[in-house]
């Protein structure tokens, strides 16, 4: 578990993400610490095949429909910028489903 999410808000994230054949991680503010009651919830999705068009997006509606009191951001590792990937990559924690 991180440091900014309940062990609620922990199932629930699993919950949404154990459907999905992808490797997930936290990053960002929720997990150095720094995070406010508003930030949100940055989580990669890293795939061996590319992440087919919408899976991204029916994710993130997915949490936007759940009861975790802020926003879950999804990052696709193959379409993000590696400057982007080698900043966070020292930050990526494994969500174990």
């Amino acid at each position: 578990m991180i440091k900014g999410v309940t062990e609620n808000e922990e199932k629930i994230v699993k919950n949404v993400l154990k459907d999905y054949p992808y490797t997930f991680y936290y990053y960002g503010s929720r997990v150095k610490g720094d995070f406010t009651k508003s930030s949100d919830l940055d989580i990669l999705a890293e795939s061996t095949e590319d992440i087919k068009a919408g899976i991204i997006e029916e994710i993130e509606m997915k949490f936007n429909e759940s009861k975790i009191p802020y926003v879950v951001k999804i990052s696709d590792k193959a379409k993000i910028e590696n400057y982007f990937y080698e900043l966070i990559k020292p930050s990526l924690v494994k969500i174990e489903l």
